[in-house]
């Protein structure tokens, strides 16, 4: 069970793969986050050994059967986007979503110069990096998405409502394909922008990060928030990163402080009824997930 693994109760052979029309057609179902513990959660993770997976398993009293996406940002997206269909689908009721990412591995490092994505100049904003680049980044995210009657019967109190998760997958070379799939998720999202933040997964990397910027620039009115560049580049954790911070942020009423110049993290006054998570992997795939207060 390892990068951006999801997983849902007895449903391997109902696996199948999932594209953004077959979500919407699942309907909007409430979808609850809440990234406390409980028993009989789904293990889920990146990066992990099957062997570290199946110890959360037995330590934490989980059953059920698992999913594992690895390998790149974009396992991160399938993996949240999958749980959450087979949740809106009926096919299960709740899934532990999860990721981790080891900064600091040599190897890693070095695989990721070879392709010419590491920072090498001073540390900027990710919209401000001269010839661009991402820090890599350390750490784990794993939420629990389940129904809202699974919820109330166990009695958990919900962070935030996940209203729809959708992704794509761009052709890079092609110069603005990243933006105009961005355009399309956001289009099938059915967002208000004058009432909606953006909690992005940006890397910094040069050509999908510049893409990014110039969507975000088309929708100039919509506060952003660039996670990349307090917590590094995370690979699979980042999008789950962006979600869980946008959870947080909704159920507490506030968005987190600006982090940088770019013009783009604008201070509001008045928190908005939505925030979008976006991420846009540093080589390949783009996803989205649109976040509400619980009603």
């Amino acid at each position: 069970m390892n990068a951006g693994q999801s997983a849902a109760e007895d449903c391997e052979a109902a696996i199948l793969p999932v594209d953004c029309a077959n979500v919407a057609a699942f309907g909007r179902p409430t979808r609850d986050v809440d990234n406390r513990r409980r028993a009989r959660l789904l293990p889920g993770g990146t990066q992990l050994s099957n062997l570290l997976a199946g110890n959360i398993s037995i330590v934490h009293g989980v059953s059920g059967s698992s999913r594992t996406f690895m390998g790149e940002a974009a396992a991160g997206v399938d993996a949240v986007r999958i749980a959450w269909a087979k949740i809106a689908s009926g096919q299960s009721e709740v899934a532990l979503v999860g990721a981790a990412h080891n900064g600091e591995r040599k190897e890693m490092l070095m695989l990721y110069e070879c392709g010419g994505f590491n920072l090498k100049k001073d540390f900027a904003s990710v919209w401000s990096r001269t010839g661009g680049g991402f820090a890599l980044g350390s750490g784990g995210v794993f939420l629990v998405l389940e129904s809202r009657p699974h919820a109330e019967r166990r009695g958990a109190k919900p962070f935030a409502r996940l209203v729809n998760v959708v992704s794509g997958h761009s052709s890079r070379s092609a110069a603005g394909g990243v933006e105009g799939v961005l355009e399309g998720l956001w289009a099938s999202l059915r967002i208000t922008e004058d009432s909606t933040a953006i909690y992005t997964a940006a890397t910094g990397a040069a050509i999908a990060t510049e893409e990014e910027a110039a969507f975000l620039s088309a929708h100039g009115d919509v506060p952003v928030r660039a996670i990349g560049t307090s917590f590094g580049h995370l690979s699979e954790a980042q999008f789950p990163l962006a979600l869980a911070l946008a959870s947080l942020s909704v159920s507490r009423g506030a968005l987190v402080p600006p982090n940088d110049t770019s013009g783009r993290g604008t201070e509001i006054g008045v928190m908005p009824a939505q925030i979008v998570a976006i991420g846009v992997g540093h080589w390949r795939g783009e996803g989205m997930a649109l976040i509400e207060a619980v009603a």
